[in-house]
């Protein structure tokens, strides 16, 4: 293990009415986003430019600096789609101009609208995979707003295309902000947990980079506890961050396990499955987890804004699509 100068921050108790609100306002977000309205927010619709536009009016709310002659869209184009996406981009510039950055990322893309020859549901609601992904990019770029000018810019990235070949971020890549060689770390957010308390976490990936043991340390001081499930190495060219890995780029995703706070092993609460017209908003959803897992992304994010050196991806081959 590398020797690591452990950054700790102040945490700030904030009053019960704050914290009602962050919650609130990521319910509000996720529940929009998944709603039948938007019809599953397919790459290629009219329903997934709402979404885009929704998300743009809360980077604008915020008061997020949009990513170019006061557009917060990035478009681009897809092979074999008649339309224009849009990666959808609001960014808190540095305290000391600087070409470093941190960027959050989570795709706010899902499959649409499929109807099949059975009949029934044919939305793909997206709930899980990912609209509470963009629900904490949002809630995130808030808190960050919300603090001192940072060190390093910040960028917050709703992706389109992920769902057919990680298109977005691939184009932020070639076409970012500031100089993706100045990219200290990407955060993505593919997924959120809504199953209540949790104890433990994981990052994907685990192989081909050199700074799990300072994410394992902020989290510690939090009270996390890192435990890596073996499957996730099959991941390994999964999700947004492998367009960042395979350029040398540190990236991850932080995923939360099934480890109660009195240390019990939860059972998995049984929710739709992703990819399919189950992944929905349910009862069986608790949120009383999801400020803890916001607060684990913000430790980590300030660790890197305060410890932007000495962290690399040491084989980005593992990465390519």
């Amino acid at each position: 293990m590398k020797f690591l100068v452990l950054f700790v921050g102040l945490i700030l108790v904030l009053p019960g009415s704050v914290h009602a609100q962050v919650l609130e306002n990521f319910k509000s977000h996720t529940e929009y986003l998944a709603s039948d309205a938007l019809k599953g927010r397919g790459t290629g619709s009219s329903d997934i430019r709402v979404a885009a536009d929704y998300i743009a009016r809360q980077f604008e709310s915020i008061g997020l600096r949009p990513v170019s002659k006061g557009s917060y869209f990035q478009r681009f184009a897809i092979p074999e789609y008649a339309e224009m996406e849009s990666n959808v981009i609001g960014m808190i510039l540095s305290a000391s101009p600087t070409d470093r950055s941190v960027v959050f990322t989570a795709h706010y893309d899902a499959y649409g609208f499929i109807e099949s020859e059975a009949g029934g549901d044919a939305i793909y609601n997206g709930a899980r995979d990912n609209a509470i992904g963009v629900a904490a990019l949002i809630e995130l770029a808030r808190m960050f707003s919300n603090g001192d000018p940072p060190a390093q810019n910040l960028v917050f990235i709703a992706t389109a295309g992920e769902e057919i070949g990680s298109h977005g971020s691939r184009y932020y890549v070639e076409n970012p902000s500031f100089p993706a060689s100045e990219i200290t770390i990407n955060l993505n957010i593919d997924g959120f947990n809504i199953s209540g308390p949790r104890a433990d976490f994981f990052v994907m990936p685990r192989q081909g980079i050199d700074f799990v043991d300072e994410i394992e340390s902020v989290a510690g001081s939090l009270g996390w506890k890192y435990r890596s499930p073996d499957w996730i190495d099959g991941m390994n060219s999964s999700f947004d961050t492998s367009r960042f890995l395979e350029k040398g780029i540190p990236a991850v995703t932080i995923w939360t396990g099934n480890t109660l706070n009195n240390g019990e092993t939860a059972n998995p609460p049984k929710l739709g499955g992703i990819h399919t017209p189950e992944d929905e908003i349910s009862e069986l959803w608790d949120w009383d987890g999801v400020e803890d897992h916001l607060a684990l992304y913000e430790a980590i994010a300030d660790y890197f804004l305060a410890h932007p050196d000495g962290i690399s991806v040491t084989d980005p081959s593992l990465f390519v699509q």
